[in-house]
């Protein structure tokens, strides 16, 4: 794995990554190597400040394996058995080492073939955590647009009494 990569993890990304290394143990292998150089070379940021060009868990991305494109892909944390074609797993090897890569980022992984493999991720389509902040960002905009207050008033308003010259009732008492 290329020692050039820096990696932006989500707290909760780094719960799943950490699962996953005590899961591994001392089991020696690639992918162990792999989730072990992840973790201690990530950084870890909340959902609200996570940059949203990275790859996060749930992120839709668009990525190059030695330069032919791959995807628009799921990165999802479910076994990598099963799963649709638009869904890539975080426990493969190739969805392990696109997590927590931004935008143009390169790293490099064994392949199958004994031959190492390039990721380059091309773009982020949807990241699940810049959705969110859209969504809370408009609120607070049409709340701070909005500056009328939002209660309305149930109660009762006061009648005026009105007198009259006029002793006739009217129709009504008829």
């Amino acid at each position: 794995m290329s020692r050039e990569a820096f990696y932006q993890l989500t707290a909760e990304d780094a719960n799943v990554l950490m699962s996953m290394l005590e899961r591994q143990g001392d089991r020696p292998g690639p992918f162990a190597a792999v989730l072990r150089e992840k973790f201690n070379r990530s950084r870890v940021f909340s959902r609200e400040d996570i940059p949203a060009n990275v790859v996060t868990i749930d992120t839709e991305l668009v990525y190059t394996i030695n330069g032919v494109r791959a995807g628009p892909h799921v990165l999802v944390h479910k076994p990598a058995g099963g799963l649709p074609r638009l869904a890539l797993s975080v426990c493969s090897m190739r969805g392990l080492a696109l997590l927590g890569l931004a935008v143009g980022a390169k790293t490099e992984i064994p392949g199958n073939d004994g031959e190492f493999e390039v990721l380059t991720v091309e773009s982020v389509v949807f990241q699940p955590e810049a959705k969110t902040r859209l969504k809370e960002d408009g609120r607070q905009a049409a709340e701070l647009i909005d500056e009328a207050p939002q209660v309305v008033d149930f109660r009762p308003r006061p009648r005026k009494i009105v007198i009259s010259d006029d002793d006739d009732p009217g129709p009504s008492a008829a």
